[in-house]
């Protein structure tokens, strides 16, 4: 075509509709910015072009497209540089906003040459909500080549290209945002049905018909019926508690208090355990996320029970405030460093706490936190396992 300083004023529209319509079917940036160098180089007479868009740091202009000797293969980049803000032609238009004409680079102190050394070069931004994104840039052999035609068009097709790439940055966000509303329904779906698993746990359900087997054989009507209504109480709370995110801590107190006068029917005098609440008048309808109390407790117990030839003690306290709600448990502490114990297949089934506490968290803005260490235990006669977890009070 005639070169750009030939064009009279009313073909400059005709250029400009045929930069805008060239890329109305694209659906991704990468195709935008290499159809932007292609249309430089047919439809301006340009020598090369070279789109540049900023880093995630903000702080480098990196080379997306070319055409010209850095792409002899197509779109494909050779030896792609990064040129820091405010650094060079293209780095003080990043940095300032403003356009610029290099008529002889030779006088530029700091220009970057890049595949080879031209005489003069151009370099425009393209603006996003007022707010550099990236840099057009050409360079050519020929000294003053560029002129202010050249300047206008290419502030033109930097704003229609920068109208495109902003529906695409849109489009892919509300994408993204998709996406992750499906992963946290995802989260949420499994969620749901570890804790139907873990509250309902076959092995659980076994061993209390087992144990309550065992005392009707040996006649122990006492133990079988005290044994069978505490199991009853327990499923009826798991199953009232399956659709809910967050229980009451009364009642995740009481839950607790079911759930280990099972194990000590079963474990008998192997097993010790005192459950203590701190505040409970003062905030009486306190509320934490669901699950993670039952999964520590068992995680713990089944951990160390299997360990213990007996005196296996448990200490389960909770405070209470109006905004936190802190849990710490003590547990003997039977399984040594460099020592696995004996490991269940029941143990090995259950889903670790810790991990009820990342997906919660995932899915939640509830910043549960935990911490596990190794301290004396309270009654001073050996060292325990103790776990820390702060609760959001949901109330």
């Amino acid at each position: 075509m005639k070169s750009v300083n030939s064009i009279r004023p009313q073909d400059i529209e005709e250029i400009l509709f045929h930069f805008s319509t060239s890329m109305f079917s694209m659906e991704t940036e990468e195709d935008i910015l290499w159809d932007m160098v292609k249309n430089c180089i047919s439809i301006l007479g340009f020598e090369d072009a070279v789109v540049y868009l900023l880093d995630d740091s903000g702080k480098y202009l990196v080379q997306k497209a070319a055409l010209g000797p850095k792409n002899p293969e197509g779109e494909q980049l050779l030896n792609a540089i990064k040129i820091p803000l405010g650094k060079g032609v293209t780095g003080r238009v990043a940095a300032s906003g403003l356009p610029l004409i290099i008529e002889d680079t030779l006088l530029e102190s700091d220009y970057i040459q890049d595949d080879q050394f031209r005489l003069s070069e151009i370099a425009v931004p393209i603006l996003l909500e007022g707010k550099v994104i990236g840099v057009i840039d050409s360079e050519n052999s020929r000294r003053g080549f560029f002129t202010d035609q050249h300047l206008r068009i290419l502030l033109a097709v930097a704003s229609i290209y920068a109208g495109q790439i902003a529906r695409i940055r849109a489009e892919q966000k509300v994408k993204s945002e998709q996406f992750e509303r499906w992963k946290i329904q995802q989260k949420a779906t499994k969620l749901q049905i570890e804790a139907i698993s873990a509250q309902l746990s076959p092995h659980f359900v076994f061993n209390s018909l087992n144990a309550i087997q065992h005392f009707i054989m040996t006649e122990d009507k006492r133990s079988s019926l005290r044994f069978l209504s505490i199991f009853g109480k327990l499923l009826r709370y798991f199953i009232m508690q399956l659709s809910q995110e967050t229980v009451s801590v009364a009642q995740e107190i009481q839950m607790i208090e079911w759930y280990l006068q099972l194990q000590k029917l079963r474990y008998g005098e192997k097993l010790k355990f005192q459950i203590i609440s701190h505040g409970s008048k003062l905030h009486p309808n306190s509320k934490i996320p669901a699950i993670i109390v039952q999964s520590l407790i068992e995680n713990l117990l089944e951990e160390q029970i299997h360990s213990s030839n007996g005196d296996l003690g448990i200490r389960i306290e909770f405070w209470l405030e109006k905004e936190i709600i802190e849990l710490k448990v003590w547990i003997n502490n039977k399984v040594k460093e460099n020592e696995s114990g004996v490991q269940t297949d029941y143990f090995r089934s259950i889903t670790p706490w810790q991990e009820y506490i990342s997906l919660i968290n995932e899915i939640r803005p509830f910043e549960i936190k935990s911490a596990i260490k190794m301290q004396a235990c309270p009654d001073e006669k050996e060292e325990c396992k103790v776990v820390q977890i702060t609760f959001p009070n949901l109330a």
